[in-house]
């Protein structure tokens, strides 16, 4: 076989391994946002029922990573 051939017949095959591997790696970075959003939407659905749950002028305090505390008030008409 002539050596250009087998050349050029690596570098196809070459090319088309990293294009399946680059659309694999697409697929799977999609797959994980849509995730992640799906269970951010899940936590802001749970996170607004308890926050419904409460009783008028309640405070809910939420200590961050870093150390700092992040303090809301609810109104003292109603919950939310």
């Amino acid at each position: 076989m002539d050596p250009v051939m087998v050349t050029a017949g690596w570098g196809v095959a070459a090319a088309t391994f990293r294009l399946g591997h680059f659309w694999l790696s697409a697929r799977s970075h999609a797959r994980r946002i849509e995730s992640q959003i799906r269970h951010a939407e899940s936590d802001h659905a749970t996170l607004m029922k308890t926050i419904n749950l409460l009783p008028p002028g309640s405070e809910i305090t939420e200590v961050l990573p870093d150390g700092r505390q992040v303090t809301i008030k609810l109104p003292a008409s109603k919950a939310a």
